[in-house]
């Protein structure tokens, strides 16, 4: 038991200065830290953009301005290019498509069907 409290107290006190130390940035440096994601992100690329409010959308990056990116949402019916001010982003960052698809999934399944139809044959055929 006495072990469990040094620990418990030893940690106490190793990571409270480390948490206080912490303090939030100000609004022109997290500006400038969007401004510069955004750069390193090529145009044209699909990307994930959260809004302040919360509002999150899937976009294809049009440009960046020097107050603002400039994205074209993705959706069923055509919609105009918009502007979203860097004062305005939570979080912006890159959309990589990857994964296992249904295409992917039917390549994988008609590959195994074949290569199970193939076998039987070639077993049927060293019996005979």
């Amino acid at each position: 038991m006495r072990e469990i409290i040094t620990l418990a107290l030893a940690c106490g006190l190793t990571v409270t200065p480390a948490l206080a130390a912490q303090q939030p940035v100000s609004m022109a440096v997290e500006i400038a830290a969007m401004r510069q994601v955004a750069a390193s992100i090529p145009l044209g690329s699909r990307v994930k953009v959260q809004m302040q409010s919360g509002r999150r959308l899937t976009a294809m990056l049009l440009a960046v301005e020097a107050d603002g990116i400039v994205v074209k949402r993705d959706a069923r019916m055509p919609e105009p290019a918009v502007t979203i001010p860097f004062s305005e982003l939570a979080q912006l960052q890159r959309d990589q498509k990857s994964g296992f698809t249904v295409a992917k999934a039917i390549g994988v399944g008609l590959a195994a069907g074949v290569g199970a139809i193939l076998t039987i044959f070639a077993i049927a055929v060293s019996l005979d």
